[in-house]
């Protein structure tokens, strides 16, 4: 018998989020870096403002370097970082080429910020890696009950986003079949959820409030 902790089953949940949250987000920077080139140079500065974040860039190599390293708690290295210690914590339940992936891509992150260079190719090359993730995840891991709880963290994770960066609503309730499938994984019993209000606080927070409903203890 193999027995997942309730600690370890939020780590893995919450991997899967922060692996979401920095291929959103390296999207974004990379999208942002495109119109303050072609657009409205200050593009980049009222989206950041938007989710109540300043940014005081004056090129756009200074915008990368400020997305990519420097926004607290908002950086994408802050969030390869956490993506990482959640992978570390949980380092029992998942196999040697999972872990090996993550570890690499936190790896290159801190080759960059030392030799302080960045550009959209890198980026471009980090998506790539983070795909790779993605595509490998069911192969990669050691045990069948860690999967679902990863897939639920990237699901909620994407949906959590679309409405907190782009007000979208709409995108969000394309994925709650999906995520119903999922929790039905980590509870047969669940009950589905559905998303009927137009209010976006109150979405949010009942998205982020589903993972809490669901068993933590998971056997197999």
């Amino acid at each position: 018998m193999i027995l997942i902790s309730p600690q370890s089953a939020e780590q893995l949940y919450w991997m899967g989020r922060y692996i979401q949250r920095a291929e959103s987000m390296t999207r974004l920077v990379i999208a942002l870096f495109d119109k303050i080139l072609d657009v409205d140079f200050d593009d980049a500065k009222n989206f950041y403002a938007r989710l109540g974040i300043a940014l005081n860039y004056d090129s756009s190599q200074a915008f990368l370097r400020q997305s990519v390293f420097e926004v607290e708690y908002a950086s994408l290295i802050s969030v390869i970082n956490c993506a990482r210690e959640n992978a570390i914590l949980t380092r029992s339940h998942l196999s040697n080429r999972m872990f090996s992936r993550i570890n690499a891509l936190y790896l290159a992150y801190q080759k960059a910020k030392d030799e302080r260079t960045v550009s959209v190719f890198w980026l471009e090359s980090t998506l790539k890696e983070l795909d790779a993730i993605w595509g490998n995840l069911e192969l990669s891991l050691v045990e069948a009950k860690e999967s679902p709880l990863i897939q639920f963290g990237k699901v909620v994770e994407r949906m959590d986003l679309n409405i907190r960066m782009y007000d979208s609503i709409e995108a969000a309730l394309l994925d709650v079949e999906k995520l119903n499938i999922i929790a039905e994984k980590i509870r047969p019993n669940h009950k589905h959820v559905a998303l009927s209000s137009s209010n976006k606080y109150k979405t949010l927070e009942k998205i982020n409030s589903i993972y809490g409903t669901l068993a933590y203890v998971h056997e197999s």
